[in-house]
């Protein structure tokens, strides 16, 4: 049976595919004509028997109407999420017990973000860039702009947790370090992901694996007229990043699964690679690091980046959702100037959800503004072939897919 923290988890997923289709189909469920319609009965859904109702979901997974197969593929990510993050019992069944067994706990970068006193008027910042999102986009671009000499403000809508509250619960991460339970998905559920949502973004929450953008890749952009991205200017940048984290194979230690792969591989005689890591040219074999790195050896944004951004005189803003970029009308054109966004303190104890937080809202006036999270953007827009045009003084930035 799923823990204590299933129905919060059916509530977050249902958001993340409540689209029309899966919409309607639970609002049949409740009329019966509707019933009639989506089930072949008259009888409400709740009602019936369970193996009648077992029957009429597996129905759906092979209807011939596309909405139902849809509606039948969304029940079934909703169930299995909630019962792999909430069962006390699958963890310690594939090998992963609650505590880690390798490893050491380690010791975060004692970071300082902005605070804000209680009332009622927004809170007025000024400064040079102001870089929505904190992950490996936001991150890099945080660093190089600050230890460039300008004056540069990140503001993250996640919180912070340091190593001594990592690796988290497959349960509690969910709600603290991804999006939306731990899947961001479109209407139609034809693409979707999972994304971090935590101080340092999904690079606080990924396998450590660092892959460089594939030349095929890399050649498609710059068809596209982007030709930045074949030069070699690119490519040192590249590398300039995978060095600051220590990117390598050479201390990369299989799990029994990634060994039988490759044994497989071997046998059928495919070609097959290591995945490099990001663990600052160390070994380091935790097994949880898409619950956050309690060891503070992956060479996240929040282990790398994001201190040196700092070092070099970056301010922090964490808790702060800016929903809003700020423009003005600069000969004819429309520039970004800043954004707008509601920021929520702690809690006395300095956690997330004891009753005795506030808010406030945040105006940041700023010369440039970086949008690092390209995901969010994506996702946004309901139907999305490309973005053909960006204001001018908005930057995306691309590290961030």
């Amino acid at each position: 049976m799923p823990g204590k923290g299933s129905g919060l988890y059916c509530r977050r997923w249902s958001k993340v595919f409540s689209g029309e289709i899966l919409d309607t189909a639970l609002t049949d469920f409740s009329t019966r004509a509707g019933c009639l319609l989506t089930t072949g009965y008259t009888t409400s859904f709740h009602v019936q028997p369970v193996n009648i109702r077992q029957q009429i979901l597996q129905s759906w997974a092979k209807s011939y109407l596309t909405p139902l197969r849809q509606s039948a593929k969304a029940l079934a990510a909703i169930v299995t999420s909630t019962w792999v993050k909430t069962s006390p019992t699958i963890g310690p069944v594939l090998g992963f017990p609650r505590a880690p067994v390798h490893g050491k706990p380690g010791k975060g970068f004692d970071y300082s973000f902005i605070q804000f006193p209680p009332g009622p008027e927004p809170e007025i910042l000024e400064t040079d860039v102001v870089i929505v999102g904190s992950g490996c986009g936001g991150g890099v671009c945080a660093k190089n702009l600050a230890e460039a000499g300008h004056r540069v403000m990140v503001v993250e809508k996640a919180y912070h947790w340091p190593p001594e509250h990592l690796p988290m619960t497959e349960r509690d991460a969910g709600i603290q370090l991804f999006a939306n339970g731990g899947i961001e998905s479109v209407d139609d559920q034809s693409i979707s992901i999972i994304a971090g949502q935590a101080w340092g973004g999904g690079g606080t929450v990924n396998w450590s694996a660092s892959l460089q953008t594939q030349a095929y890749v890399r050649k498609e952009w710059a068809d596209k007229g982007l030709a930045f991205f074949t030069s070699s200017e690119f490519q040192d940048s590249l590398d300039r990043v995978c060095h600051r984290m220590g990117v390598s194979t050479e201390h990369v230690e299989h799990n029994m699964n990634n060994k039988t792969l490759s044994e497989g591989a071997r046998k059928l005689g495919y070609s097959h690679k290591m995945v490099p890591q990001n663990t600052g040219g160390n070994k380091h074999y935790c097994g949880y690091c898409t619950l956050g790195c309690g060891a503070a050896e992956k060479q996240g944004p929040v282990v790398s980046f994001l201190p040196d951004a700092e070092r070099s005189g970056a301010q922090f803003i964490e808790g702060c959702e800016a929903d809003k970029v700020l423009f003005e009308n600069v000969e004819g054109r429309k520039v970004a100037t800043g954004v707008k966004g509601r920021w929520t303190s702690r809690d006395s104890s300095g956690g997330v959800g004891g009753s005795d937080r506030y808010s406030r809202d945040v105006i940041i006036n700023a010369k440039r503004v970086i949008v690092s999270d390209l995901l969010e953007l994506f996702f946004s827009i309901q139907r999305v072939r490309r973005v053909q045009d960006i204001f001018r003084g908005i930057v995306l930035s691309v590290l961030s897919l």
